[in-house]
């Protein structure tokens, strides 16, 4: 007894053990409300994830997949005591929300079911809604299917600006690969490569294009991939100067000496109106180069070549014409033949690992033209037959590649005409 009344004692008037008691004594009481008498709250879990899975799912065994949307959130309301859900989030992932898909069977737009769950039943919460009990996702079997490509341009000032013109624009692909739902691909009619061009064009540029596909409808297809590796599709709007100039022509594979005494030539129309690329103003350019001539394709007298006005690379002639004459004069020169052994045939390029094996068919006898006793002095092994290998298929059998001729020791004699050789595999 007392022990008791001396504890009881120093309870009473020892002021700093008093204190710690009381404190213990409150956290005690503080436990017991809290966790007894706690007040029941609601709180709301925001954003919580809805799972969409199909694996296994009555949708997948029908080869029925999700497109459009398939990222979905709702908010949960909750119920539970205060300490309890207090600390919960979306993040806390105690809700698991799933989309009930067991009703669906076929393609179109399906109202999926939405169903939340304790992640954990033990925890002592009760989910009382949410805010949406439903979702609606597109369902569809999945194909693929290659489409033409159209230019739509979308010019509102025009393409080129005043004193240039255009001409069709070029695609980076003919034919663009769209995969998706069969529903929407099956209705797809065209795609169009759009551009919009903000203001009229000054010279030629490429922009990179939004793929749109057409319906029967006259909309817009959804739901859809184009170009499975994402390649970008580019359209290169080509932008020629108009001017009028004189025509000319250019000369390729010309001897030494035809470079400082140049043939004669006359061009029919002398003069065309036409739109150049590559051009930023007129006084740029003193002549419109309509064709380049081979000398290869040149024999002794007159020589007339005909070119297309459509086929000129980098000029759309504007002047009416169905075509353009070339003729060029070749004076004071003869022919001759010689025989050209295997011996002086040579290979450059040639692809790592490839074997140049035998030649099944080389070149019996070349044509050369050129002033008379130039063409007397040329001997058979001063000429050159040159096969360029950079095509070379390793696997053929046989392969034909064409021969570039040339001249050793002559400035102004050239070979006639057009030469091939057939090498074997080896």
């Amino acid at each position: 007894m007392k022990r008791l009344a001396k504890l009881a004692h120093r309870l009473i008037y020892d002021n700093k053990l008093l204190m710690i008691v009381s404190l213990a004594v409150a956290v005690l009481v503080w436990l017991f409300v809290a966790i007894l008498l706690s007040p029941t709250d609601t709180t709301v879990l925001k954003n919580v994830p809805v799972e969409l899975e199909l694996a296994n799912s009555v949708p997948a065994q029908f080869g029925l997949e999700v497109f459009g949307q398939r990222d979905f959130t709702v908010d949960v309301e909750i119920t539970g005591k205060r300490y309890v859900i207090g600390g919960l989030t979306s993040d806390s992932k105690a809700v698991k929300v799933i989309a009930q898909t067991q009703y669906v069977d076929s393609a179109g737009k399906s109202r999926l079911e939405l169903k939340a769950t304790k992640v954990h039943e033990e925890d002592e919460f009760e989910i009382v809604s949410l805010s949406s009990d439903a979702i609606e996702v597109f369902f569809d079997t999945y194909v693929e299917k290659d489409f033409p490509l159209e230019v739509s341009l979308d010019a509102a000032d025009g393409v080129a600006e005043d004193g240039y013109m255009t001409s069709d624009p070029v695609l980076s692909e003919q034919v663009v690969n769209v995969s998706g739902p069969a529903t929407e691909v099956n209705s797809i009619v065209s795609v169009e490569a759009r551009v919009e061009l903000d203001k009229p064009l000054t010279e030629t540029q490429t922009f990179d294009a939004e793929i749109v596909a057409q319906n029967e409808s006259g909309g817009t297809a959804h739901y859809l991939t184009f170009n499975k590796d994402n390649s970008v599709v580019s359209v290169t709007v080509p932008i020629y100067l108009v001017t009028e100039k004189p025509t000319s022509v250019e000369f390729i594979n010309t001897p030494l000496y035809y470079h400082t005494s140049p043939l004669q030539y006359r061009v029919s129309p002398a003069t065309v109106k036409a739109g150049v690329q590559g051009i930023e103003k007129e006084d740029d350019l003193e002549t419109i180069s309509v064709a380049t001539v081979d000398f290869a394709t040149l024999k002794p007298g007159t020589n007339t070549i005909r070119v297309s006005p459509k086929n000129i690379n980098g000029v759309k002639i504007i002047t009416e014409t169905e075509s353009i004459e070339i003729t060029v004069t070749v004076p004071n020169c003869t022919t001759a033949s010689r025989k050209i052994a295997d011996s002086n045939i040579t290979f450059t390029n040639v692809p790592k690992g490839y074997e140049v094996g035998s030649i099944v068919k080389g070149i019996e006898e070349v044509t050369l033209v050129g002033p008379a006793a130039s063409v007397q002095s040329v001997k058979a092994q001063d000429i050159t037959a040159t096969l360029d290998l950079s095509d070379a298929d390793p696997d053929a059998a046989e392969q034909t590649f064409a021969a570039v001729m040339s001249i050793k020791n002559n400035n102004d004699c050239w070979v006639y005409g057009a030469y091939s050789v057939t090498l074997a595999k080896k």
